[in-house]
């Protein structure tokens, strides 16, 4: 644009001077030059802003138990292989964010039609877990909270332990490999002398190796907690519920992961005295359906082979269920029961949703569900009756019930489980002051700061410090809307511009307001362009 004005104004001074030579009204035909005009002092101009953004994904991975945020990594699957379609809020495809902090934003492209997309998240001191993440909001809706909830390994209702091996230069060990934990969690993987560990490839794994064993007691929350997400198909009669679980990874020092072995190894898992099969209670010698779960792919899959049920532990009240396998996953020791095809719904009485909304979480041995209610809710359809089903709730599902904000302020919790395969009633009570504010974004021009520019597409988070990041609603004009803060604490505030000045992407700023209820502002210095011209 500003060479086309250069361009005019050259051609604008030629013109006059060839008409003045030819239209001149001096007698003496003199040729009257007039000279061009002295171009202005350069002008500094505001960059060009982007879109804002119609949808984003807010998501946080957070400690089941205190829900306070994890630093974790996440890779975002579709059927299996890594996803095309996820961006973050910048336009940029991910397909694995590496240290998130606990707290991320992304969207899909624009011309996505995925309605999910699953999120395998992992993090020290965690048992790592597959999520499938809904990606269609409501009308109006722009931001969509997500809340990932990981289980520390020290946490009540699951066992965990770490073996050190070594292994020789032909991949096998010479003596047996045992890492086995107790208890009603109790899980254990054994691996004869002799056998060749392999990775993906096929290939010898060698050296030093760590073989990790997770299990759960399935006769709490903790099983369906550390379950990753799909294990069920939608629209079907009967579920497969978990009944004994074991989580079994080995990797080398070198970081590389041991997925195959040479012959088979044995499994163990605990599993509930109190499990039924055809309405009968289970005994020495019975065989259950058996899945496994790909952490690389976040896949389920029907093992050819069953787990026999095995001793008495008298002392846990449970049986041990094995099993052989040739690779490793996470392995999960099923029963067949009726399906719950209702609608999974909370109803709210009492105080109203504000205005940021709610987290809702169902949590039991036979249930696991989580939703968010938007702000002025009357009621939350958790999941559909065909969601019902593959998320491995049963008809005669039960389950804690929790309503809680953020920062977890609870507003409901049942305490004792209650039916949960319908409708359940939760009368809201508000448990601190919240506060309302908005909050005010400019770019100023480091070389003219009388040009500045409202940031209207930028991503704008609070958070009290430890907790889940909220995104704020972009009101337009460069306003954005902080809702319910609890009043007097101190949030931290994270903002990606998304503008471009001379230098390139604008970086990321961070600031912190307390909240009082008065509007809050923030100008970022910018490097701008400078144009010259008459």
């Amino acid at each position: 644009m500003i060479s086309n004005k250069k361009s005019l104004l050259a051609l604008s001074v030629a013109s006059a001077l060839t008409l003045s030579g030819c239209f001149s009204d001096d007698d003496d035909n003199k040729v009257v030059v007039v000279p061009p005009t002295e171009p202005t002092d350069p002008v500094v101009v505001a960059p060009e802003l982007p879109d804002a953004l119609a949808l984003v994904v807010s998501a946080n991975i957070v400690d089941a138990a205190t829900q306070r945020v994890v630093d974790a990594d996440v890779r975002f699957l579709e059927n299996g292989v890594a996803s095309q379609n996820i961006v973050d809020v910048d336009g940029n495809a991910i397909s694995m964010i590496e240290g998130t902090g606990g707290s991320f934003a992304f969207t899909k492209k624009d011309d996505a039609t995925l309605t999910e997309v699953t999120v395998s998240v992992t993090a020290d001191g965690y048992i790592g877990k597959s999520f499938v993440v809904n990606l269609t909001a409501q009308e109006g809706q722009t931001v969509l909270p997500v809340q990932l909830a990981l289980t520390s390994k020290n946490a009540e209702g699951v066992s965990d332990t770490v073996v050190p091996a070594t292994i020789g230069g032909d991949g096998s060990s010479a003596e047996e490999i045992v890492a086995q934990t107790s208890g009603k969690a109790a899980a254990g993987a054994n691996i004869p002398a002799g056998v060749i560990l392999r990775d993906a490839s096929g290939n010898p794994v060698t050296g030093q190796v760590s073989v990790n064993v997770s299990g759960a007691d399935a006769s709490t929350s903790a099983v369906t907690a550390i379950l990753p997400e799909g294990l069920n198909a939608g629209g079907a009669a009967n579920i497969e519920q978990a009944v004994g679980v074991a989580n079994v990874l080995v990797s080398s020092a070198s970081g590389s992961k041991v997925k195959q072995f040479s012959n088979p190894i044995t499994v163990t898992t605990s599993i509930p005295a109190t499990t039924t099969l055809n309405g009968v209670p289970i005994k020495t010698g019975d065989t259950l359906s058996l899945k496994s779960h790909n952490e690389d792919t976040g896949v389920w899959t029907a093992e050819s082979t069953q787990a026999t049920v095995g001793s008495f532990n008298a002392e846990t009240n449970t049986y041990t269920g094995s099993f052989q396998t040739d690779h490793l996953t996470f392995f999960a020791i099923t029963r067949s029961t009726p399906a719950c095809t209702n609608d999974m719904v909370v109803n709210f009485t009492g105080a109203a949703v504000p205005s940021a909304g709610l987290l809702v979480t169902e949590t039991s041995s036979d249930a696991s569900a989580s939703g968010y209610a938007p702000g002025g809710a009357s009621s939350l359809r958790i999941l559909s009756g065909e969601l019902a089903t593959r998320y491995g709730v049963s008809a005669e599902a039960t389950a804690r019930v929790r309503v809680f904000d953020f920062s977890n302020n609870v507003w409901f919790d049942s305490i004792s489980e209650v039916p949960v395969c319908g409708t359940v009633q939760a009368e809201l009570v508000e448990p601190v002051s919240y506060v309302d504010e908005t909050f005010s974004l400019t770019a100023t021009c480091s070389n003219d700061a009388n040009v500045s520019v409202p940031l209207t597409a930028s991503v704008v988070r609070y958070s009290l410090p430890g907790f889940s990041a909220k995104t704020a609603v972009n009101l337009g004009a460069g306003s954005y809307q902080f809702s319910d803060m609890v009043e007097g604490s101190t949030y931290n505030v994270s903002i990606n511009p998304r503008v471009n000045d001379t230098n390139g992407p604008v970086a990321a700023q961070t600031t912190t307001i307390t909240a009082g209820g008065a509007a809050e502002s923030l100008n970022i210095t910018i490097s701008c362009s400078e144009v010259t011209g008459a």
